[in-house]
């Protein structure tokens, strides 16, 4: 299929489905849940995941069902019913399930670490202030009292089917005070000296001091960093973790996939006939705060696309100001156009593309559109809110997996097959979920002498899981997928395309017509892996917006409900 050139289609504006400011805070809510290397050579496939004999480094782990098969004999070792001898891994039904594990002989036993006992692990759960634009919309997607429901439900799920090494989860609601950075920080002095917590489970989502305040006082904080650089949660580490890319992770893909696809090849995907035969004039477009925190990021940037053949011809900024965004938009678009650019790089917030695609159309400039991954931008709830004109013309790559509809995410599907019955915050499960996962695979893997020192070896000796088009791969620390140590869960990307004739549910469950489509079935790549090839986008066949459910060479170990035994 090869998109449309411009011809006018019925565009859904934004301020009419949602308002501005009500975008906004879709975008914020929802990204709670959201040099090449190659693959690690220990690494091998297992019934859609894998496993990696972990080299921990640290006598204080335990000891996993892989490595004592190396070591051998397994059967020395006692490890319960909830292990899984074929996989080695513990029985729930996800490729994400954590090896089965034992304590070390000789460990260091249970330890008095802030928030820790041997019976109890205090654990925040931060719920965001009024002034915080997630709060609003949290209660126009799932009440406070299902949110809070489905979390504590999540957590005993995981509490009884991972090792907490005879500890229990201290659960603790905290409401933040507000916004601002000194609210935010006198927040999280609360969460260290008056609630004295292991960990927080989410932070501010307009505010970064939070977590840094919490890192400086030794309290983990899983969840945290809204799109902030690596090199924050470098500089506070280990007490910073998420799920999604940091920009430079991603933009290691983004490369690979712009030089080996993209560069010195005709713009034939632009809107605007004349462009299509032209060879692609790049332009970069990015949102920056204020002070900047991604000059160092755009550095980089440059500094590694000159070495590999690629020069933007205008790297423009914005910032987030909503009443500013139009007459940013209009100033970009301008240049954009004055400069040639035949080929637009976007890698912001979901809301600007509002703004630049509509002043793109009032100034009549069609260009190819690349969509980065980069905050929701690579959905179809926010792309339908795009002048489709414009984003009949948008390809690039996704962290995000092939989407299935909402009530097989996996929260929900776990929540079905521990339970029996399906999750109270039916919208916003698998956003809760995200963090509760990643939390309770470090307590499991951390063993019995818990601190934030063990949680990060443990995570770090978490082996490399998924990597199918359904399930991303998600490793930490250093399996040879990232330059950097990594904090972040999420590794691989994916090629997708915009096809405005598509119709189907977005992710929100609404029917609409506009679908995010996923090259090649799906097919994932780590850093260094993008074929040099041409890219595969608007090619229809082998390219699906929505799966009825897990294809069967996709799906993890089925194990009997802990349901059907009550």
């Amino acid at each position: 299929m090869t998109p449309p050139t411009n011809t006018p289609v019925p565009r859904v504006s934004a301020v009419t489905r949602f308002g501005p400011i009500t975008a906004v805070m879709v975008a914020i809510i929802l990204v709670a849940v959201l040099a090449s290397t190659g693959r690690d050579p220990s690494r091998v496939d297992s019934g859609g995941g894998s496993t990696t004999v972990p080299v921990t480094g640290n006598s204080s782990l335990p000891i996993s069902y892989a490595e004592a098969t190396e070591a051998g004999p397994v059967e020395d070792y006692e490890w319960g019913p909830k292990c899984d001898p074929k996989t080695g891994r513990v029985t729930v039904p996800s490729v994400y399930s954590p090896p089965c594990l034992v304590a070390r002989p000789g460990a260091p036993g249970l330890n008095s670490a802030q928030g820790v006992t041997p019976d109890t692990v205090v654990i925040v759960a931060y719920l965001a202030p009024d002034d915080d634009l997630s709060a609003s919309l949290q209660s126009k997607l799932d009440t406070a009292e299902q949110g809070a429901e489905t979390r504590d439900r999540f957590i005993a799920m995981l509490e009884d089917r991972y090792e907490m090494w005879g500890r229990k989860l201290k659960v603790v609601p905290m409401k933040g005070t507000g916004s601002s950075e000194t609210a935010a920080r006198a927040d999280a002095v609360k969460v260290a000296e008056e609630i004295g917590a292991f960990a927080s489970l989410g932070g501010p989502g307009q505010q970064g001091a939070y977590a840094q305040e919490l890192a400086s006082r030794g309290v983990l904080c899983i969840g945290c960093g809204l799109s902030v650089p690596n090199s924050t949660f470098l500089a506070n580490a280990p007490f910073m973790w998420g799920n999604l890319q940091t920009p430079e992770q991603y933009l290691v893909n983004l490369g690979d996939y712009t030089i080996e696809r993209l560069v010195g090849r005709p713009a034939k995907f632009a809107g605007d006939p004349a462009m299509t035969r032209r060879t692609r004039v790049f332009g970069q477009v990015h949102f920056e705060q204020d002070p900047p925190v991604f000059s160092g990021v755009s550095a980089e940037v440059e500094k590694r696309g000159v070495e590999r053949g690629y020069k933007a011809a205008a790297k423009l900024t914005y910032q987030l100001i909503i009443p500013e965004l139009a007459e940013q938009a209009r100033v970009i678009i301008g240049t954009l156009k004055e400069k040639g650019v035949t080929t637009v790089v976007f890698l912001g917030d979901p809301i600007m593309p509002i703004y630049l695609t509509k002043a793109a159309t009032d100034q009549n400039y069609f260009p190819e559109w690349i969509i980065t991954g980069t905050v929701l931008t690579d959905t179809t709830v926010f792309g339908r809110n795009y002048d489709q004109r414009q984003w009949a013309h948008a390809f690039g790559v996704s962290s995000l997996p092939v989407r299935l509809p909402p009530d097989q995410s996996e929260a929900r599907r776990l929540h079905r097959w521990y339970y029996g019955e399906d999750v109270a915050a039916l919208k916003t499960a698998q956003l809760i979920y995200e963090p509760i996962r990643l939390l309770m695979i470090g307590l499991h893997m951390a063993g019995p002498h818990l601190t934030p020192q063990t949680f990060q070896a443990g995570l770090f000796a978490y082996p490399p899981s998924g990597g199918t088009p359904t399930a991303p791969q998600i490793s930490f620390g250093n399996h040879g997928f990232h330059v950097d140590t990594d904090y972040l869960a999420v590794d691989d990307m994916v090629e997708i395309w915009w096809d405005a004739e598509a119709e189907g549910i977005d992710e929100q469950g609404n029917q609409g017509k506009g679908m995010m489509r996923y090259s090649d079935a799906g097919k994932r790549y780590l850093a260094g892996e993008m074929p040099h090839e041409d890219v595969h986008a608007f090619v229809d066949d082998n390219a699906p917006t929505l799966l009825s459910e897990i294809p069967a060479d996709q799906r993890p170990p089925d194990y009997p409900s802990p349901a059907s035994s009550n």
